[in-house]
């Protein structure tokens, strides 16, 4: 699994159907730069609030793959304290399932790291620091801008739009934080869901192969 330990989304985001937007250039090849800026404003601005690490430093860290990762409809649904890691055997169950998503998307975009990538949620439980782990392992993967919603929250039909949409459909795909119509909270249930570069839920094909990359 492969992080960027320094990104962090607190404090500001993309509104994405709104105006004053900002995108997460949460990886770059340069000696620095700042991890989230007003697509509006210069890099040198003042009004920025948060920041990534002075370098862009990349971690990987070692991991081991958990059982019962089988995607169902475009994604994974279980309780929250799984994916919250609450026992130790599910340890970076996020950042594994994640770190699957991503090696399945690169190869299915002809083995090309994708560029632009939604991260959005219904606002349930665990929603805001699942946000904050996914945007590390993308931008310790190379995925060059993080697009986040104000506040996290966007809904499955405007994701779907905001990729065909926003900048002429830039983004290759949306990582949907939502477990549709299940109940969210404590003891109840989270998800997380791919959308695909025309804003489709992830197919059969892909879910196959992120779920044989789980086991590795």
């Amino acid at each position: 699994m492969r992080i960027n330990p320094f990104v962090t989304t607190t404090a500001i985001g993309l509104s994405l159907l709104c105006t004053q937007s900002y995108s997460a250039q949460a990886f770059s090849n340069h000696a620095t730069t700042l991890a989230f800026t007003p697509r509006s404003l210069s890099l040198s601005s003042s009004s920025l609030k948060s920041t990534a690490s002075s370098s862009s430093s990349v971690v990987d860290v070692a991991t081991t793959p958990i059982a019962g990762m089988k995607p169902g409809t475009s994604g994974l649904r279980k309780k929250v304290e799984v994916w919250q890691a609450v026992d130790d055997v599910n340890k970076n169950y996020v950042e594994n399932f994640i770190q699957s998503l991503v090696d399945t998307a690169k190869e299915s975009n002809g083995g090309e790291m994708i560029d632009t990538v939604i991260v959005a949620g219904d606002g349930r439980y665990f929603n805001d620091e699942a946000i904050q782990i996914i945007a590390k392992v993308l931008a310790g993967n190379g995925v060059s801008n993080i697009w986040i919603p104000q506040n996290g929250i966007m809904s499955t039909p405007a994701v779907s739009a905001a990729i065909r949409r926003r900048e002429g459909g830039k983004a290759l795909g949306g990582i949907v934080l939502t477990a549709s119509h299940n109940p969210g909270g404590p003891g109840e249930d989270f998800g997380i869901k791919y959308n695909e570069a025309f804003g489709q839920p992830a197919g059969e094909d892909f879910t196959d192969a992120l779920y044989e990359k789980t086991l590795t």
